[in-house]
């Protein structure tokens, strides 16, 4: 059967068969699931330099490899196998295509170890949603049909943490979507880890209010037993209201610490921005001039010397300035790498780029976790980010100050000179249009 035929009768077959036999609470293994594993399997394929006859094989493995789960959920590869199997038998497949059809199919089992490259690309179609922004979506479906069907019951902060091994654990085999994906899947597993500690840290503060109601309770109980006056009553009031007291004053500090960082770091973004638009004027401005001094007054000088220096001056001032404004926008690169030993000792910052940029993503992860499990880290990175923020400041606008004296006195000097060379030179009857001209 032609390459056509025997691809667009397998997409007929498992439509039918999905239609009469897959059960309606399979919201994420079913024909559109299978569907976009068609689609990503045409594209990696394609992208890894397969031949049609290899797409052919690995299509074809991409349309049954989940048509198993019309007869079990367990063991569904096996399963889809033999569906595999008798459909192809029936359309007189060639025996060695159809053993690859089914060797690529077995390959898509839990955890999947790919042998060759019509396998690796079957596997990375099947779980590329990994690497999409559109992964939490699809998790949840399958969060859902496990729930429906009755396979298992999981808690969010479980499956979050199952979620970040998987993320943590999974590579993409080819070459393709190891580029493609591999960036958003490590934002996905940044994104689920910290999702699933935020439900952590909600548990605990759920089960720490329930153990701190409990206690209270009991110390109440306590208390009210021992104290039979009026005024000891009124005395353990007024701790309680002072203890109370003490906590939302320590939540509104703070709640000021993170609102001091946020505003002050914010101020020193803009403030770097203003430095640089300012120095982009004074270069476009100085540039400006010495392009009207190059083509119009330095051809007149051998007519009229005794503009010479005053030309020399002004030429001077503009190029001078131009130099300090670049100063002031020209950025400084560092090493861009750090070692386990400075995150150690608190020596490296991760706050700022220039500090991380050369590092695996591992090593940034790891330092990453570090810093968000140390309070103390975290504040003192933040800390020398807005301090380093303040010397880069103080340097640009030194030198922009720098540049805009330059400018302003210098053509105070150069006007004078043009001046004083147009006074000392009376016999000289020179207009505007004749310099230009």
């Amino acid at each position: 059967m032609p390459h056509h035929d025997i691809l667009k009768s397998a997409e007929h077959y498992i439509s039918d068969l999905f239609s009469e036999k897959l059960s309606p609470n399979m919201i994420y293994h079913n024909y559109a699931h299978t569907m976009d594993v068609v689609n990503n399997t045409s594209k990696i394929g394609k992208k890894s330099g397969l031949n049609d006859t290899e797409l052919e094989i690995v299509t074809l493995a991409a349309w049954f490899h989940d048509s198993g789960y019309t007869a079990s959920y367990e063991g569904h590869e096996d399963a889809g196998k033999e569906i595999a199997q008798a459909f192809l038998q029936e359309h007189n497949f060639d025996p060695d295509k159809t053993a690859k059809v089914l060797g690529c199919i077995n390959s898509t089992k839990m955890p999947q170890q790919p042998a060759g490259l019509l396998e690796q690309v079957l596997c990375d179609a099947d779980l590329i949603h990994f690497g999409r922004e559109d992964f939490f979506d699809y998790s949840e479906l399958l969060k859902n049909e496990w729930e429906t069907l009755g396979i298992k019951q999981v808690s969010e902060a479980e499956w979050y943490k199952q979620s970040v091994e998987l993320l943590s654990t999974h590579k993409f085999f080819t070459q393709y979507a190891r580029k493609k994906f591999e960036p958003q899947q490590a934002m996905n597993f940044i994104k689920a880890q910290k999702c699933y500690k935020k439900l952590l840290q909600q548990a605990e503060e759920e089960a720490g209010k329930k153990a701190k109601l409990e206690f209270d309770k009991q110390k109440l109980e306590l208390e009210k037993q021992k104290i039979h006056s009026r005024k000891d009553e009124e005395k353990l009031a007024v701790e309680k209201e002072k203890i109370a007291f003490k906590k939302e004053s320590a939540k509104v500090a703070e709640r000021g610490i993170e609102t001091m960082f946020r505003n002050t770091v914010r101020t020193h973004v803009e403030f770097s921005a203003m430095a640089d638009s300012k120095a982009n004027i004074m270069i476009s401005i100085n540039t400006l001039i010495i392009g009207i001094i190059v083509t119009t007054l330095l051809r007149k000088l051998v007519e009229y010397p005794y503009l010479t220096i005053p030309t020399f001056i002004m030429l001077a001032v503009c190029l001078t300035c131009i130099i300090f404004a670049v100063f002031v926008t020209r950025p400084n690169i560092t090493s861009g790498t750090f070692t386990k030993l400075d995150i150690e000792q608190k020596k490296t910052n991760l706050l700022f780029f220039g500090n991380f940029f050369n590092m695996p993503l591992t090593d940034f992860q790891w330092g990453m976790d570090q810093l968000m499990h140390d309070k103390d880290y975290l504040y003192g990175s933040m800390v020398k980010d807005f301090y380093f923020l303040g010397q880069v400041l103080g340097r640009k606008y030194k030198y922009l100050r720098i540049c805009y004296n330059i400018f302003m006195y210098g053509l105070i000097i150069a006007v004078a000179a043009y001046t004083l060379a147009f006074i000392l030179n009376p016999e000289s009857h020179i207009g505007s249009f004749d310099l230009l001209n």
